[in-house]
């Protein structure tokens, strides 16, 4: 069986760079905390896991090469489900939670430089315990160990259980202030086909009626798109109907694109432009008609103006908080 990798087989990974962008040094406690202000505590093998898995954790690792990053979250995913699987040997379970969280970051730059990708996925029960024993008790990378090359045939899944294998590692995830919930900022795409089927008696004005029912290129589908207002009150979300149901695309967003707090309630859309009107005031000066009513237009103005008084123009921005002059 060839080998081919999961990353770029040209690539010379090192894993204490890769150690670096998730925070792993060579000492034996290990934690994070992500950008959402989330802790993550626990065994430190499984925490290293499960960081190396994370793309908001792993985006930056040699941002020059692409193909690293995916390779090394689908290699740690890979090494998760072996690990926590209920058919891995209950001793070799332990003794990988055991292990230091740098020597999980070799481990899986050794799976992902040397690994082939098609076998990885095929591991099940029956060759599971020849991987594990080799990562766990061979001086790896090595000429001398290679790498197995057994997999189930046929292939069987790992899972064995209703539990999904990454929800069984040895990790607390604690947010700020204990909170159940954090904000995640994501963007989203949604959109949906509905549509409306109804009869109701629609207001044709008795001048429209006859060119309406005469004239064979004006059907009643343009009267009502020409009059909208007259069937909005009829097309009630509650009443509408689809085939096809909502469409949602979505992805994760970097926390710096969106303020967690829009997140949490506050009114992401930026505030409107204010409104620019035209105000006239009258009086003998600008002071003194400034402290009156004003009046929408000059002509209105100039109806209620005394001898002798002045018409005076201010432009007004009009926002939902205040008025302000701007002239």
């Amino acid at each position: 069986m060839p080998v081919t990798t999961i990353a770029d087989p040209r690539l010379d990974i090192d894993p204490a760079q890769v150690a670096a962008a998730i925070g792993v040094t060579a000492d034996t406690g290990y934690q994070f905390t992500d950008a959402y202000g989330v802790t993550y505590t626990g065994t430190p093998a499984h925490l290293a896991l499960s960081a190396l898995a994370r793309r908001d954790l792993t985006g930056e690792i040699y941002p020059d090469q692409p193909a690293v990053a995916p390779g090394i979250r689908a290699t740690a995913l890979t090494l998760i489900d072996w690990i926590t699987s209920p058919y891995v040997d209950p001793e070799h379970a332990a003794e990988f939670a055991a292990l230091p969280a740098m020597r999980v970051v070799e481990l899986v730059v050794y799976l992902c430089l040397h690994g082939d990708a098609g076998a990885l996925a095929k591991v099940g029960p029956e060759s599971l315990r020849y991987y594990t024993s080799h990562l766990l008790h061979d001086p790896v990378p090595s000429a001398e160990y290679p790498m197995p090359r057994l997999i189930d045939q046929p292939c069987r899944s790992l899972d064995g259980t209703d539990a999904r294998p990454r929800t069984r590692l040895q990790v607390t995830a604690t947010a700020r202030d204990g909170a159940d919930d954090v904000a995640v900022p994501m963007e989203i795409q949604a959109s949906e086909d509905i549509y409306w089927e109804l009869t109701v008696a629609i207001p044709v004005s008795v001048d429209e009626l006859n060119e309406l029912l005469m004239d064979p290129d004006y059907f009643a589908g343009e009267y009502l798109a020409d009059n909208r207002e007259l069937i909005e009150d009829y097309l009630d979300y509650r009443d509408s109907q689809t085939e096809h149901g909502l469409d949602v695309t979505g992805r994760l967003a970097h926390p710096r694109d969106l303020a967690l707090a829009e997140c949490l309630g506050a009114d992401p859309q930026p505030p409107a432009a204010p409104v620019e009107i035209e105000l006239f005031f009258a009086g003998p000066n600008r002071d003194a008609a400034l402290a009156t009513a004003p009046f929408g237009s000059r002509g209105l103005a100039e109806l209620s103006a005394d001898p002798g008084d002045q018409i005076f123009a201010v432009a007004v921005a009009v926002s939902a908080d205040a008025a302000r002059p701007v002239t």
